[in-house]
């Protein structure tokens, strides 16, 4: 039997969550973002964003379910009317950051669920999104759309229940890195006391938030994108998600602690076997290079979650140099760009390769 697709664009919250609740228990291990955990907040922040929900269908049975909206043109660099899978394309409430984006589907029925979904796209606009994406494949294999793909690395430690000994996992890092942090934890031993960790798990006491977010917010203060934490959007929906109730998946705050002085704190979603690393808040009060509360905070919340029997911490996307040190595991998500195949977007894709092949030219 064929699939057939589905298009709502009006919905009740309570509908989307009995629907895609039962989908979600129905699949081995999906990600949080793509589970109600993490939609249901999202939509009820940008309902005024025009959310389409395609559903997919094998008989009576929903067996796939993404939301599109569809955002106007934003000048030279996104001349056309352009689709976003689970995100809004405004900065500012994309800002939460989505992260194993997809549709949340039944193995089985996926890629025939991507390109029913991508048949309806192609008639709603030129320039779809999805980002970003841990199986591009699916996404690729249309006929009728032009793919731009960029590859984002991202790292992981896969947990050994040994792990659970901070001093076992040590020794499976570099001599350089494992060396750096007996230095550090020594440090702070040394001048502030044994270190502790703190489990505040899903919804952490005002003081412990506030404390995280002024942590973040000096760190970040003078990136371009800042700290989420200085967004309301940002700020609103973690709020929500933190308060949702949802066993699994769910929030885990860690508290990191050298004698009564807070280092800093790790924010985590926590999903059937593994922990996807969130952002974290350190707690920077020395600028001596003897102190590495990044470092120290990570490796005893990879001991922490191993004592749990966690199989997996994911760092996520993203190059930097601690992830590469301390991870065991590396991995590629992808950022796609759809371009309906008709000939605006033929002739907008010469365009670009003149001009990058001109600027080549002139670099050499």
């Amino acid at each position: 039997m064929e699939l057939r697709l589905v298009v709502q664009h009006t919905f009740e919250l309570q509908e989307v969550a009995n629907a895609t609740e039962a989908l979600a228990a129905r699949l081995p291990a999906p990600p949080p973002f793509i589970q109600p955990f993490w939609l249901l907040p999202w939509l009820k922040q940008n309902l005024d964003k025009q959310p389409v929900w395609l559903q997919c269908f094998n008989g009576d049975n929903l067996v796939a379910s993404v939301f599109a909206v569809i955002a106007p043109s934003q000048g030279i660099h996104s001349p056309f009317t352009c689709g976003w899978f689970n995100k809004t394309g405004d900065p500012t409430r994309d800002q939460i950051w989505i992260e194993f984006n997809d549709l949340l589907a039944e193995p089985q029925w996926h890629q025939e669920a991507v390109t029913l979904v991508l048949d309806w796209c192609k008639k709603n606009a030129r320039d779809w999104r999805l980002e970003i994406t841990s199986s591009p494949a699916p996404w690729l294999a249309h006929p009728d759309f032009y793919c731009d793909s960029t590859s984002i690395p991202g790292y992981a430690v896969l947990l050994s229940p040994t792990f659970a000994d901070k001093d076992s996992f040590l020794a499976s890092c570099s001599g350089n890195t494992r060396s750096r942090i007996r230095r550090a934890i020594k440090y702070l031993q040394v001048h502030y006391g044994d270190i502790t960790v703190r489990d505040f798990g899903h919804n952490p006491p005002a003081e412990i938030l506030s404390e995280m977010s002024a942590f973040h917010l000096q760190r970040w203060k003078e990136d371009p994108q800042g700290s989420g934490f200085s967004n309301p959007d940002f700020v609103a929906f973690h709020q929500a998600l933190m308060q949702s109730g949802s066993a699994n998946p769910r929030c885990d705050i860690l508290g990191f602690y050298a004698g009564e002085q807070c280092i800093g704190y790790t924010y985590n979603l926590l999903c059937n076997d593994k922990v996807y690393f969130y952002l974290s808040g350190i707690n920077y009060i020395e600028s001596s290079n003897r102190f590495q509360p990044g470092l120290v905070i990570h490796t005893y919340a990879i001991s922490h979650y191993a004592k749990q029997a966690f199989t997996r911490y994911d760092f996520m996307g993203g190059d930097s140099q601690y992830k590469r040190s301390l991870s065991n595991h590396s991995y590629s998500l992808y950022m796609l760009r759809l371009l309906r195949k008709d000939w605006l977007t033929s002739l907008y894709q010469c365009v670009k390769t003149l001009k990058t092949q001109f600027f080549k030219r002139k670099c050499h």
